[in-house]
């Protein structure tokens, strides 16, 4: 059974110690407090409020291993990083390691010299074997981006629906699913793919008042790509363009450099070292423009992003706002922007219901906050709202 050293002042003190901070968030308490009981937990936390901490922090206070599934290998490397910065063992397992690198951090997990161990779904089955084998207890088990088992869990990453029986071979440790959105629906299919029937279920507003969103129909690709060219140009602060397929990442990013735009294309396609290159550079703000397919920005710590713009509809509403939700980390003014015509969706782009949003004529934050259950009480900036606060690129 899983014991954590101390309750939540030792939790505290932890936190000053390892992280530089004097206090708790209110929503980080209301999850770290059940895990340190040894509860599950569901919690729906926005973007930018330290989701990281909620599970990094008992990590360090449990007696085991703590097993991180996460689905990015950016996001494993720019946390690893973050933690190994601050002296906390911490380590990942991925696809870019050599055979003889995985072999050393897997010993190194195994003879309890890590408190946090990063991995894929993909290499769960092999690393559950390894840890049951050699009895090596496994104290928490934290699923970042929880959200993930529905979106990706079905065709595209199948081994996600697993993540429940893995669980159970651990020996059901205390469990933690974190996402920065999901719907009542979502929720549910999280909780029971995992197998948590008695989690606590933390949810907070989902409303980024610091948002503005907008969208607007171009006639074709040539004026979507001069809207885009023409609000990054006279823009600050670095800017996410998330584009469809592969393809058009390399040719957006193509088109932008050659007008003397900083930008860079980030994709499953490249090469491991070509991904964290361009990584480095946007953090770093070498690269400040990333043209990017959707699962790029997830979890990672670049609170400067000013604006995010969709070249064509979202799949979902749920994923169009944890794409737009990257950007305003830091609580200044960001804008999220739609670009569409409706040919996109004659060729398979977007769906009804995200059809429906951008040919709305209501709230666009009120359409997007009643998505999750959410009543809106005003409207802090959209395109449609002119008066609660539009800025930035609506003007």
């Amino acid at each position: 059974m899983t014991t954590f050293g101390g309750g939540l002042d030792a939790a505290r003190h932890a936190l000053r110690e390892h992280f530089g901070h004097r206090s708790f968030r209110i929503h980080q308490l209301r999850v770290i407090g059940p895990l340190l009981a040894g509860l599950d937990v569901l919690a729906v936390l926005p973007t930018g409020a330290g989701k990281s901490l909620c599970f990094q922090l008992p990590a360090l206070m449990a007696d085991g291993l703590t097993l991180v599934i996460s689905p990015l290998i950016s996001l494993m490397q720019n946390q690893v990083g973050a933690l190994r910065h601050r002296g906390i063992a911490a380590a990942y397992l991925n696809s870019l390691l050599a055979p003889d690198q995985q072999r050393a951090i897997l010993a190194a997990a195994l003879a309890g010299r890590l408190k946090l161990l990063y991995c894929a779904p993909e290499r769960l089955s092999a690393l559950v074997r390894h840890l049951t084998r050699a009895r090596t207890p496994v104290s928490l088990l934290a699923v970042d981006e929880a959200h993930c088992i529905v979106e990706w869990g079905n065709e595209f990453r199948p081994l996600y629906r697993r993540l429940g029986k893995y669980r159970y071979l651990l020996g059901n440790p205390p469990t933690l699913a974190l996402t920065g959105s999901a719907t009542a629906a979502t929720r549910a299919e999280i909780l029971r793919v995992l197998r948590l029937p008695r989690a606590e279920v933390v949810v907070t507003s989902f409303d980024r008042p610091n948002l503005t969103f907008a969208v607007e129909r171009v006639r074709d690709d040539r004026g979507r790509f001069a809207r885009v060219h023409e609000l990054i140009r006279r823009a600050t602060g670095s800017s996410i363009v998330y584009a469809p397929t592969r393809r058009l990442t390399e040719l957006v990013t193509r088109a932008l450099l050659l007008r003397s735009v900083r930008a860079a294309p980030y994709h499953a396609g490249l090469a491991g070292a070509m991904r964290r290159q361009v990584l480095a550079g946007f953090l770093a703000n070498r690269a400040p423009v990333v043209v990017a397919t959707s699962a790029f920005g997830m979890g990672i710590d670049k609170p400067d992003v000013r604006r995010v713009i969709h070249w064509g509809p979202p799949r979902t509403l749920e994923s169009y706002y944890q794409e737009a939700g990257r950007a305003g980390r830091d609580g200044r003014p960001a804008e999220c922007l739609i670009l569409w015509t409706p040919a996109d969706f004659e060729w398979g782009q977007g769906t009804r219901e995200t059809r429906a949003y951008v040919e709305s004529r209501a709230c666009r934050r009120r359409r997007l906050l009643e998505y999750f259950g959410e009543r809106l009480v005003a409207c802090s900036g959209c395109d449609r709202c002119p008066a609660g606060g539009a800025k930035g690129m609506l003007k």
